[in-house]
């Protein structure tokens, strides 16, 4: 949307506003921090993108990464492109691909949202598998620099194509406005297109969401580097809603029909947090929605959240008929009131109707880091999503800023069913509230012995399922189970919407709606002896609950059956107890 520098403001701005200046008290975080993509020595980066090649023959499967970057020294900045040849695990850095123009400005002192793109088929002379690299590069003269190069070789060696658009940056000096967030896609005819933010017609706009087009493969485009008209259709508005708002952060995804979705951000808004809209086109790119006057749909989950900032939007094949629609963005906020969610900077939405209908959440598979207080230095800043080649996964990638700074990645279940805890490895994908959680030798323990501490995990939209799970009590105070059909967690003791069926003074079966109402409870032969693992299985079809606790080691089933008329009818998973620190172990939920 624009330079670093004035996004800065535009976000301290609007924590100042809304009075969300932390997350809430007594919030727990889980999950891992993930693999380290690149760590600084001082330098600043932000803004990840990655790829996994798909069309270049021995070579696929390779993952790409490019990020913002700019030396901490000072002098010329290079755009970085790193590999892993092991999903993600470790890089490498293979290019440092320089500013291709000279004169006055250059070489450019910073590289702003870079990005990678591969070609899926023939565009003009270059065949599938040709990788283009566009960045904006900053001129110590303060102008803003589309550049694009090409790559034959996997990314190893670049050619330097041109400078495709131009504009001064309004914010590191002059009243001159800036371009900003260059996205490269195909449209419906093949033809290259480029997405961005756009102040240079301030007259009017503020800034806009708009496209430029190649039908050469990046050679030529329909408007010059000044915006002004080369070809038809020129500089096409695909976002200009008001005078004084700031749509921008554009990214575009295909779904399955060969209907186009644009993911974007409305800043300057009566909620002053840069909110995530979705567009759609259905004549191949070229036009969005109602026209550029439409803000779009506000992208909402069912239990009230939405992001703010930076939103990145791919479609993915897993989740269901359609695919999914996943969605990240910066911070994740309440619609009510503003404030930060608990899952702020670790949540990714879904949408599996075609983006159609209201959004569900997971938890991001990794844990962005930031420091406390209102300058969290753009951690998480405009994450970047990357599906699975089946869709069951997803890789997550942003920039975390504790010290020392670096791009963090991490790859865990994407939402879909079915669904395996990856205990065995990390508790990737886990977002704990209250608690003191440790993992170790497979299990989950929360050792507080708390009032209602809790984890979540899986999408909010999952609805039919058979949720089953290990699970011991440390003494026998008090009571522990599963959370099922699990909306709008936070830190307290029934702070949820969903179900609870616990062991502990028999099996217990209670609804919960940020309160507690028991449904149902069964006495287990024998009681539930501490240290004793029980199999607890809940089949949850409609609004009936068919719940079972068997004793590991050997014992007679206790069974209870339950119809709550009006329902919870979708929701994640997740752990909870009370009175009693508690393990669990082996979880796995099955669709119905």
């Amino acid at each position: 949307m624009r330079s670093s520098q004035l996004r800065r403001l535009v976000i301290m701005m609007a924590i100042v506003l809304v009075g969300g200046l932390a997350l809430p008290v007594g919030s727990a975080s889980a999950n891992t921090i993930g693999d380290s993509l690149y760590t600084t020595n001082g330098d600043g980066v932000t803004y990840a993108r990655v790829i996994r090649l798909a069309d270049s023959g021995s070579a696929n499967g390779r993952l790409l990464a490019t990020f913002e970057y700019a030396p901490a020294g000072g002098g010329a900045a290079n755009v970085p492109i790193r590999e892993s040849r092991d999903d993600g695990k470790t890089w490498t850095t293979i290019a440092e691909v320089p500013d291709g123009m000279t004169g006055t400005g250059h070489p450019a002192i910073s590289v702003y949202q870079p990005m990678l793109y591969e070609l899926p088929q023939q565009v003009g002379d270059y065949p599938a598998g040709t990788l283009l690299l566009t960045a904006n590069m900053i001129g110590s003269d303060n102008s803003t620099n589309f550049q694009l190069w090409r790559s034959s070789d996997h990314g190893v060696t670049w050619d330097y194509v041109s400078m495709y658009q131009y504009a001064r940056n309004a914010d590191q000096g002059g009243n001159d406005p800036g371009i900003w967030e260059p996205f490269l896609s195909l449209n419906g005819d093949g033809d290259l297109v480029a997405y961005f933010a756009d102040e240079r017609q301030r007259s009017s706009y503020s800034q806009f969401v708009g496209h430029i087009v190649s039908n050469d493969g990046g050679d030529t485009w329909s408007a010059n580097p000044d915006g002004s008209t080369n070809y038809a259709p020129g500089l096409v508005k695909d976002v200009a809603t008001t005078a004084t708002q700031r749509p921008g952060m554009p990214t575009v995804t295909q779904l399955p029909d060969g209907t186009f979705v644009l993911g974007y951000e409305i800043c300057a808004s009566s909620r002053g947090a840069c909110e995530a809209y979705i567009k759609k086109s259905t004549d191949g790119g070229k036009t969005w929605g109602s026209g550029p006057a439409d803000p779009g749909t506000f992208v909402t989950t069912t239990d009230g959240r939405y992001l703010g900032s930076s939103p990145y939007v791919v479609w993915s094949p897993g989740g269901g008929p359609n695919g999914q629609l996943l969605m990240a963005g910066m911070r994740t906020r309440f619609v009510n009131g503003n404030a930060f969610a608990p899952e702020d900077y670790e949540s990714v939405f879904v949408n599996t109707n075609n983006g159609d209908g209201p959004w569900s959440w997971f938890p991001a598979p990794l844990r962005i880091q930031a420091p406390a207080g209102p300058d969290n230095g753009l951690a998480n800043y405009s994450p970047s999503l990357l599906p699975s080649v089946d869709g069951t996964e997803v890789r997550y990638t942003a920039p975390s800023y504790t010290n020392p700074k670096s791009e963090r990645t991490h790859s865990a279940n994407a939402g879909v069913l079915p669904y395996a805890a990856p205990w065995a490895q990390s508790e990737s994908g886990w977002k704990h509230y209250g608690g003191i959680w440790q993992l170790a030798d497979g299990a989950l323990t929360e050792s507080s012995a708390g009032a209602g501490n809790k984890s979540i995990a899986g999408s909010t939209g999952w609805k039919n399922y058979v949720l089953q799970a290990d699970v011991r009590l440390a003494t026998t105070n008090g009571h522990a189970g599963l959370l099922f059909r699990v909306s709008d967690p936070a830190v307290g003791t029934d702070a949820l919407k969903g179900y609870f069926v616990a062991i502990g003074g028999g099996l217990q079966l209670g609804r919960m709606n940020h309160n507690w109402t028991s449904l149902a409870t069964a006495p287990i032969a024998g009681g539930v002896p501490a240290g004793a693992w029980f199999r607890v299985r809940v089949e949850a079809e409609g609004c009936t609950f068919t719940i079972t606790a068997t004793p590991v080691a050997g014992g007679a089933p206790t069974t209870l059956t339950h119809t709550d008329s009006g329902c919870h009818a979708a929701g994640a998973v997740g752990l909870r107890n009370f009175g009693t620190a508690a393990s669990w172990r082996n979880l796995t939920v099955q669709p119905l």
